[in-house]
């Protein structure tokens, strides 16, 4: 960026992140000399009013917030044709880069890390705002522990009806809730799911869903259980187990229902030891998902708390309690009033026993216990059984065609909520059956708007994935499923979109567990020959670095030869390979010079890391993540080149 004085105010000094809409940078306040974060909305954007409208939504829904879990906004403006936020900056790293590193967390930081995010975006809840992309991307943990919530750069406002789209997908896919997964519109229970999937990941080291496509995820989200977590960290305690599951559950009424209340929960369960604790009832009718509470084992006192005991117990026998005496002789009194009665009941007794045929004595019944019939319609006949079951009804399934709701949900009961009834009852529950299957449409090569249309006609829901393409933005690029494959009405398809070239690449590749390459910019898809072609690699030191490395960034011609290349240390030649350490982030731009003579056709541009002196010693990628690699050369993007 040239512009590096913002407003005669904030001074550029390094980008430290780089996303779809906007750049992030690392400036200093010269008013109040304090370093800040400055988001600026990407130039390419800044003239389309539906971009625009919504960088100026996240400013003025996140400048609302105030809490110690979320990243403070300090500033909104505008520098001619630059957009900004300025937020606080936070000296740490985020929480995915944590994990990579340590792999599964202890029980006691995980929660105490998901206590504070939940703490934080339940403040939004409160205010109105749903984050929509709760991931440990968007937390930064300081190196005191504590966490804050970034990036509500895709929030919505609650109390201003009608800015959120229901047709539009936010999160990511490894994070976002089943109902985000359909294409629903998402509420305060989406983000309570994504704080769900983020302490699984914690506390097991992997994400609960993992798949190459984001299809794959969409439909494992919405119809898969996650594997145990005690399967994958023995450590876990079941009641923790329990909590996880129920942040985890499919349907939204089942989990907790804000943010704050998992805050709450979490806290709780700190407050408890760890151990599990009367304070959460059973889920009864929660929700499929959530299983049955674990019984509470025998907690013993602790040493503390036995010394206290007896302490206490010694006062009590040292002081003379006149109270006491009191109550036991008038406990006495009584017993010596009863004598008189006892002796009535035994002549009556007596007389009964001596004269057979007197009075008949009446026979006992049982009182008939009744219970109110619970609401079940609209949700799944697994989740109504536990609660008819669970005060003692019986209930029979009749299947209801043509039903226009997920298979095996309830439709009508009979009788209806509501109504007092006897135990042992027998409750009628209309379900719906299969739902009918249509045959899914091509929708490739159409604009975005045009492809929603017409897979909504024929009854079925969206899940969009953003990616860098020369295609004009919002064109329709891929789908999944593929046209003619039949599915349920109501079955998500998968749709990938362009949106341009100014949204980054996302890669994610890890080079011999030492380094990750996190993404790559390529601001132009059509070069001439003798252009340059200019690349920024963003590259994330997992550990400290002792070796000096060189990047290759390769030009890759149609026949499969080396046509341009670059093989330099990475730019910023002050700080060599060897002086990162762990947590470095670091923008890397390469310049390719294409020769004059190139023939027209599609070029791959490829890169990677070698030690100094050893090109063939090229590191390996022990994870391609999203990118494809060939002898540890990951594919960055394919252009073309023109006459």
């Amino acid at each position: 960026m040239e512009k590096k004085l913002l407003n005669n105010r904030y001074r550029l000094v390094e980008m430290i992140g780089s996303g779809g809409m906007a750049v992030v940078y690392k400036a200093i306040d010269t008013l109040l000399h304090r370093p800040v974060a400055v988001k600026i909305l990407r130039e390419a954007y800044a003239d389309d009013p539906a971009f625009l409208a919504r960088f100026q939504q996240e400013a003025r829904a996140a400048a609302r917030l105030d809490h110690p879990n979320v990243v403070t906004i300090y500033d909104v403006g505008q520098d001619g044709d630059l957009h900004y936020i300025v937020m606080e900056y936070v000296e740490g790293e985020d929480l995915k880069t944590i994990i990579r590193r340590e792999g599964r967390l202890s029980v006691d930081r995980a929660v105490n890390i998901a206590a504070q995010i939940a703490a934080g975006v339940g403040h939004a809840h409160k205010m109105g705002i749903i984050h929509c992309d709760v991931k440990p991307q968007n937390v930064l943990v300081t190196e005191e522990g504590v966490a804050k919530v970034t990036d509500f750069g895709i929030a919505r406002a609650l109390s201003e009806s009608g800015l959120t789209d229901s047709d539009v997908v936010w999160g990511s896919p490894l994070y976002f809730s089943p109902e985000q997964a359909a294409g629903e519109r998402p509420t305060p229970a989406s983000d309570v799911y994504s704080i769900g999937v983020v302490l699984y990941e914690m506390l097991a080291g992997v994400p609960p869903f993992q798949a190459e496509k984001p299809t794959a995820l969409a439909l494992m989200h919405i119809r898969e259980e996650p594997p145990p977590l005690s399967t994958l960290n023995p450590q876990v305690p079941p009641r923790l187990e329990w909590i996880v599951r129920k942040l985890l559950a499919k349907e939204p009424s089942a989990r907790y229902r804000t943010a704050e209340q998992v805050a709450m929960v979490l806290r709780q369960y700190q407050a408890a030891g760890m151990q599990a604790t009367g304070l959460y009832p059973s889920p009864v009718g929660g929700g499929a998902g959530v299983p049955p509470l674990p019984p509470e084992g025998p907690a013993g006192p602790s040493p503390a708390g036995e010394s206290s005991a007896e302490s206490e117990a010694a006062e009590e026998e040292a002081e003379t309690d006149w109270l006491t005496w009191i109550l036991g002789a008038v406990a006495v009194i009584a017993v010596i009033g009863l004598i008189p009665l006892w002796a009535l009941v035994y002549r009556a007794w007596d007389r009964a026993q001596e004269h057979p045929g007197g009075l008949p004595i009446p026979t006992p019944t049982e009182a008939v216990v009744m219970v109110t019939v619970p609401d079940v319609e609209g949700r799944l006949w697994e989740e109504a059984r536990i609660d008819l079951e669970s005060i003692g009804l019986r209930f029979t399934l009749e299947e209801q065609e043509g039903a226009a709701v997920p298979e095996g949900t309830i439709v009508r009961q009979e009788p209806p909520a509501g109504e007092r009834v006897p135990v042992g009852t027998e409750v009628r529950l209309y379900i719906a059956g299969p739902p009918e299957t249509v045959a899914v449409p091509n929708v490739v090569d159409l604009p975005l708007d045009v492809a929603r249309s017409q897979l909504r006609e024929v009854g079925l829901q969206t899940v969009e994935i953003t990616v860098w393409s020369s295609e004009p933005i919002s064109t329709v690029l891929a789908q999944e499923p593929e046209e003619g494959v039949e599915v349920k009405a109501g079955s998500p398809v998968t749709l990938t979109v362009s949106g341009g070239t100014n949204v980054p690449i996302e890669i994610h590749a890890n080079l011999g567990n030492i380094i990750v390459l996190e993404q790559a910019e390529l601001l132009k898809a059509r070069y001439r020959p003798g252009e340059i072609l200019p690349v920024s690699l963003r590259w994330h030191a997992l550990v400290d670095i002792p070796t000096r490395y060189k990047v290759f960034v390769h030009v890759i011609g149609p026949t499969g030869d080396l046509v341009a290349q670059e093989d330099v240390e990475p730019l910023q030649s002050t700080r060599p390979t060897d002086t990162w350490t762990a947590g470095t982030l670091l923008w890397d731009p390469h310049q390719v010079h294409l020769p004059g003579s190139l023939p027209a056709g599609t070029y791959q541009v490829r890169t990677g890391m070698y030690p100094v002196g050893e090109p063939a010693n090229r590191l390996p990628v022990v994870d391609p993540g999203e990118a494809s690699v060939e002898a540890n050369s990951i594919l960055v993007a394919e252009v073309e080149i023109i006459p």
